[in-house]
């Protein structure tokens, strides 16, 4: 007859479970504190200057323009943009500029979308 004692099969079981589940905890816990630690030592970004719109200058050329910083319906076809460039300037520019300028190709921050001058306006 054999003599040794082979240890229950749900014993080594629940010995195998725990150390699985104690590994996949600690592993876890480690990813855990490495993403909180990147979080935290983010900077959060400059926040972008705001375009006070009812600045004088600006105002009025977005007024003679018919401009409008949320856009027209999409039958409504923008010809010129207000952009404000990279050292700071306002712009009025071409609407395929000022597209140039929203989709990142050309360095700026596009300002508004505007239909030009009105008929009436005399252009």
């Amino acid at each position: 007859m054999n003599t040794s004692v082979a240890s229950p099969t749900w014993l080594r079981v629940a010995v195998h479970s725990l150390r699985t589940a104690t590994t996949v905890a600690a592993l876890t816990l480690l990813v855990g504190f490495g993403a909180v630690s990147n979080v935290s030592s983010m900077r959060p970004a400059d926040p972008a200057p705001r375009v006070d719109m009812s600045s004088g200058p600006l105002d009025a050329m977005m007024e003679q323009n018919r401009c409008s910083v949320t856009g027209f319906d999409r039958d409504v076809v923008p010809t010129q943009a207000i952009v404000r460039t990279p050292d700071g300037a306002t712009e009025l520019v071409s609407f395929d500029r000022g597209w140039a300028v929203f989709s990142g190709e050309i360095a700026g921050e596009l300002v508004a979308v505007c239909l030009g001058p009105s008929e009436r306006d005399g252009l």
